[in-house]
């Protein structure tokens, strides 16, 4: 195999719906291909040249932002560039993507829809006393995904406004935080007179 023929990153073979845009003036439905990381192949009937804008919506995965690096018959590749967090956040989705037979229950496994909120930010008081900042990702009314500079240790006591809660686990960019069940606290009986 030649320099120029190795990959930086294996590419994963799926088939999904890609919404394309080309230059910001073309617009395309088409299918992706294959993808890995750094680069993707679409399938797409719209006229495209190397080293053309690209922005593809792909169902499932993400808003990616590239340039065509080569054309075939059928449709293009692109070359793009992330940062170490959604590259991770990519790697994870196309791992579980891929390995469907072998991700059932890996999947998210939240009981109450989340909710948007990217930029919110909150302030965390850990159980040592200290404060940390965050940025919210997502909320429900069961938990919140954090993106954070640190991460405190799984299990670990977290009061974020009025609620309290336990850290559950680490993400590529912060960590989730799951409220503390309050169906133990003594309810109000409503009594007949």
């Amino acid at each position: 195999m030649s320099k120029s023929d190795e990959r930086r990153y294996r590419r994963i073979s799926l088939d999904l719906p890609a919404q394309i845009v080309v230059n910001t003036v073309d617009e395309c439905e088409g299918r992706l291909l294959n993808i890995s990381p750094g680069n993707l192949a679409v399938i797409a009937d719209i006229k495209t040249v190397p080293g053309d804008a690209v922005v593809l919506r792909i169902k499932d995965l993400d808003v990616i932002e590239g340039t065509v690096a080569r054309v075939f018959p059928d449709g293009f590749a692109v070359s793009f560039v992330l940062s170490k967090k959604r590259r991770a956040i990519l790697t994870e989705k196309l791992m579980l993507l891929s390995n469907r037979p072998f991700a059932i229950g890996l999947e998210d496994r939240r009981n109450a829809p989340r909710h948007r909120r990217e930029g919110e930010r909150t302030v965390c008081r850990l159980a040592d006393g200290s404060t940390l900042f965050a940025k919210v990702i997502d909320i429900s009314v069961d938990g919140v995904s954090l993106d954070a500079p640190r991460r405190p240790a799984i299990g670990s006591e977290i009061h974020l406004a009025r609620q309290r809660g336990v850290v559950v686990r680490h993400t590529p960019r912060g960590f989730v935080v799951v409220y503390e069940n309050r169906t133990e606290e003594a309810k109000p009986v409503l009594r007949a007179v």
